[in-house]
């Protein structure tokens, strides 16, 4: 653990998903593939993988618990008996500053934050040690994909 402090900004989940590129698993070549936002659709997405040529019409669906409009996205793994996921390496970092921070400072009365709608077993300090082993897996499952 390092001697760090993670301050609740109020992200929300919404930020690292309409923000940046989801990663997801390529369901032809089970390689890394984006979820690219569709600029003309505030909610539509296109499934690109470089590697093995895809491109899908554009998607629309739910998202959340490790998958992104059906896909499964490319970083999860099982930890503490769950799946630990990101959207994007922006989503893992402020997972990482959250999971390995010694003090965590929320904004009072912002329910609607990442932060505070993480469950318990993240939010738990005796699963710090796993939990960033699970995200130095997800980091490794990061650097296949750049």
């Amino acid at each position: 653990m390092t001697d760090s402090r993670f301050k609740d900004n109020g992200e929300r989940i919404y930020d690292f998903v309409f923000k940046y590129n989801i990663l997801i698993e390529c369901p032809h070549c089970m390689k890394c593939a984006k979820g690219i936002r569709k600029m003309e659709s505030k909610f539509g997405f296109i499934l690109q993988c470089k590697r093995c040529g895809v491109l899908s019409d554009p998607m629309i669906g739910t998202w959340g618990n490790g998958m992104f409009m059906g896909f499964n996205l490319w970083l999860r793994t099982n930890c503490c008996g769950n799946l630990l996921w990101a959207y994007n390496k922006e989503h893992l970092e402020f997972m990482d500053g959250y999971i390995n921070s010694s003090l965590r400072e929320r904004i009072p009365n912002k329910n609607q934050s990442l932060a505070s709608r993480f469950p318990d077993w993240i939010k738990s300090g005796k699963n710090r040690d796993e939990l960033s082993k699970g995200i130095t897996k997800l980091r490794k499952r990061l650097e296949i994909c750049e």
